[in-house]
């Protein structure tokens, strides 16, 4: 194999085995996975955003799922991917806390929020939920919500609060400065019906009073831990509740971890929502059903 100057694959290794877009997605992957590897801060700048703009447009122009499967079954795109989910986890952390602070900072914090990066993204994704909600509920109240790993930058609570009458939502984190910052958020925007406090969900059992639980694409992004999760949350959810989890599809797996049916827990599947627009995350929506289901977990 030939490496380029970096010490990355070039792309005339993989030309000509399976078309030049599979060869150009191939390289500008390892391309990517290795200058961002070897940034010395994930703290957002403009080289740091560049690169992950990069990336994330590489993921989201690529919706040919058998070229996909085709570009993640190399053995170098294979190896790198822990890695990759984990800078854009600890990236996506750090982008966030720094909007945070300036929004909370800003004479005009609605429109400081408004110019976050990927606003337009979380404004569809989460009309996406709320309309998934409400598609398979039929319209019905869903009145008290949790969501799991809100982050420092709780935008789908703020904006299920501000644009879809969903005010009574309660965010959790593990992460005490997240935690801070999210409810000083919320306090900028004026936003006082949202509820924040740190804690790690698998010690939450007081879970039966919540209609819908919302559990972020990087809750548990190591499988064995998103299995041990939404085991908890089947145990401790009340029968009928709602489970919305994020997931994703085809390369954008690169970026978040991938939720399949059968990972559920015990749960119902009720809708898998995959977007072909810039939206990253895939939705799964599954409800605890009142009989026991095939595969269901019930042990503490």
């Amino acid at each position: 194999m030939t490496t380029d100057p970096i010490g990355s694959p070039s792309a005339s290794t993989y030309a000509g085995s399976a078309g030049w877009r599979h060869s150009e997605i191939v390289f500008d992957l390892l391309r990517l996975h290795h200058e961002l590897s070897t940034l010395p801060t994930l703290e957002p700048n403009t080289h740091t955003n560049a690169l992950f703009d990069q990336l994330v447009r590489l993921v989201i122009d690529s919706d040919d799922d058998q070229a996909a499967q085709r570009v993640l079954a190399e053995p170098e795109i294979h190896r790198i991917v822990p890695e990759l989910r984990g800078l854009c986890s600890s990236a996506e952390v750090e982008l966030e806390r720094a909007w945070a602070r300036r929004i909370v900072a800003s004479h005009d914090p609605e429109q400081e929020l408004r110019e976050f990066p990927y606003f337009t993204n979380y404004e569809q994704l989460t009309r996406m939920e709320h309309h998934g909600v409400l598609g398979v509920t039929g319209g019905g109240s869903c009145c008290r919500m949790l969501f799991v790993g809100a982050g420092p930058l709780p935008l789908t609570s703020l904006l299920l609060a501000s644009r879809h009458g969903r005010t009574d939502i309660d965010n959790i984190d593990v992460d005490p400065e997240a935690v801070r910052l999210a409810t000083q958020v919320a306090g900028a925007l004026r936003i006082h019906s949202l509820r924040f406090w740190c804690a790690d969900v698998l010690t939450c059992t007081n879970l039966a009073n919540y209609d819908v639980v919302c559990l972020a694409a990087l809750v548990g992004a190591e499988p064995d831990l998103k299995s041990r999760v939404i085991k908890h949350l089947y145990q401790h959810m009340r029968p009928g509740a709602l489970l919305l989890a994020r997931s994703a599809r085809s390369l954008r797996a690169l970026l978040y971890p991938p939720l399949a049916i059968g990972d559920l827990a015990g749960f119902r599947p009720l809708a898998v929502l995959n977007p072909y627009t810039e939206v990253i995350n895939s939705l799964v929506v599954a409800e605890k059903p009142t009989a026991p289901q095939p595969g269901g977990d019930t042990e503490h």
